[in-house]
């Protein structure tokens, strides 16, 4: 065997190529996927996530982040730890691309998220005071593809 050959077969097994599944929109993927293995997918999405950011890929990065709480509200976990946590990932990404206003935003509703369910995010301070209800920072648009 060739070296070439030795590297794709090791690629393969470890699953390192694309998952078809994963491409797809936040709606087919609801579509296309039970229902019992919609968690599955979102961790694939936040997995990939991770390692696009790790190559500094961050704007497909922010895109598979996206569909994972797509997909967490679709089933009905909004109001969840796990939804919090990736509200603050989509935060620091969006912070990293020079995007305060999206950042700020994420990160509130991260904050409001734990606030009503009563978990402590780590190191994000969760001060009552500093999470305003319904006021957008100065001159931010409201991100337009996720509603409280």
């Amino acid at each position: 065997m060739t070296k070439y050959q030795i590297a794709t077969i090791f690629i393969i097994s470890f699953g390192l190529h694309a998952d078809p599944i994963l491409d797809g929109s936040a709606e087919e993927i609801l579509k296309d996927t039970r229902l019992s293995r919609i968690p599955s997918v979102i961790l694939g999405l936040e997995e990939r996530a991770i390692q696009k950011m790790e190559t500094n890929d961050l704007i497909s990065a922010r895109e598979d982040l996206k569909k994972a709480i797509q997909l967490k509200h679709a089933i009905g976990m909004k109001e969840s730890e796990g939804n919090a946590s990736l509200l603050l990932q989509i935060s620091k990404l969006e912070s990293k691309l020079g995007n305060r206003c999206e950042a700020n935003q994420y990160s509130h509703l991260a904050k409001r998220i734990a606030l009503r369910i009563g978990v402590n995010l780590g190191a994000v301070a969760l001060d009552r005071a500093a999470v305003p209800d319904n006021r957008k920072p100065d001159g931010c648009v409201e991100v337009s593809w996720l509603k409280e």
